[in-house]
């Protein structure tokens, strides 16, 4: 979920001088340098990482032909079964081909489908400057029905479930559902704060980069992102939350694409990656949650007990998890975050 941004242009013009180099498409900030290195150490290969800022990116890239530069892709749980069944990703390896996969907490094991891995989860939440808020967001309402001091200073997602989460878990609605009289009532309550809003950008990439980033005092945000945004910021300011109302639990995948030519060199990788030393040095070193128990339990106890990181059973009992949605769905949703967007850029 830390995300650098590499056009989409560049992935056509890498051509054959990386011909012999795995290439993964990521969030930024969202794989340990250290395991990258001991791998590359190890087998001669060595590992691109080129960097997407939002699922619709993302996706729109691996449905491409830019995808023929790509070998392995970080996606959600929604586009991992919906990329693979347009035959775009490989099937998941079989058991002799990755026998890690065993270790995988069976809560996640099949969360991502025929075509992908389970890599990371964590929650949705927020992220808030504690030096400019003193006092730590509680509810969804802090966000959608924002104090005077914030206007101006708000941080939402250009992303057609994200952005519309909160008014829904605020009103107590499904975030997947089809009720078009629910989504037009949550684009109704993002708009009403649009004279708050900072920005659509994705916070990791807006903060130290932008003119404006010292600006940004609360965004919607992913679990593990106030690391980042410390890195960026310099200082240790920013600390994330969930909401009382509830919150989304996301699970992210990993996935070999059809046009890989290194399948491989891929496996090699997903091998090293999900050893249980491995994946716990991974997960602890970008601070998001590991599907593997053996990994957790060779984490530090105060990474363990974060519960930013590893919520307690109180918020994951009010959390709910995206499901595949239908094409006219997907298709309003957009409608709806498009406006938003434009609104607030015309603004």
């Amino acid at each position: 979920m830390k995300r650098c941004l590499f056009t989409c242009l560049c992935l056509m013009c890498w051509g054959n001088t990386l011909a012999e180099s795995l290439t993964i498409y990521n969030w930024e900030d969202f794989l340990s340098e250290r395991v990258v290195a001991s791998w590359e150490q190890g087998s001669g290969h060595s590992l691109t990482q080129v960097y997407f800022d939002s699922d619709e990116e993302r996706d729109t890239v691996v449905a491409s032909q830019k995808s023929k530069n790509i070998d392995l892709t970080i996606l959600d749980q929604v586009a991992a079964t919906r990329l693979g069944k347009e035959g775009f990703l490989l099937p998941k390896p079989d058991v002799s081909e990755f026998p890690a996969q065993t270790k995988i907490d069976p809560r996640w094991k099949n969360s991502c489908g025929d075509y992908a891995i389970p890599y990371l989860w964590g929650t949705l939440g927020v992220a808030y400057r504690t030096d400019k808020l003193p006092n730590a967001p509680t509810s969804w309402n802090d966000l959608l029905s924002p104090a005077p001091e914030l206007v101006g200073h708000i941080g939402l997602f250009e992303d057609y479930t994200d952005l519309l989460a909160p008014p829904l878990l605020m009103a107590g609605y499904s975030i997947n559902t089809q009720d078009e009289k629910e989504l037009k009532y949550a684009f109704a309550q993002i708009r009403k704060i649009l004279r708050s809003v900072l920005t659509f950008e994705y916070p990791i990439s807006f903060v130290g980069t932008h003119p404006d980033s010292d600006k940004l005092y609360l965004t919607l945000a992913y679990s593990g992102d106030q690391y980042a945004l410390n890195e960026r910021t310099g200082d240790e300011v920013w600390q994330y939350t969930t909401l009382k109302e509830g919150s989304v639990i996301w699970i992210d995948c990993i996935a070999i694409l059809a046009n890989s030519q290194r399948k491989d060199a891929a496996l090699s990788f997903l091998n090293h990656l999900y050893t249980p030393e491995n994946a716990a040095m991974n997960s602890e070193d970008v601070y998001v949650a590991t599907p593997i128990p053996e990994a957790k339990a060779r984490q530090s106890q105060e990474f363990q007990k974060d519960t930013s990181v590893y919520p307690p059973q109180s918020v994951l009992e009010k959390s709910q998890q995206y499901t595949t949605l239908s094409t006219a769905n997907i298709y309003l949703r957009n409608r709806i975050t498009s406006s938003l967007v434009k609104l607030h850029d015309s603004q």
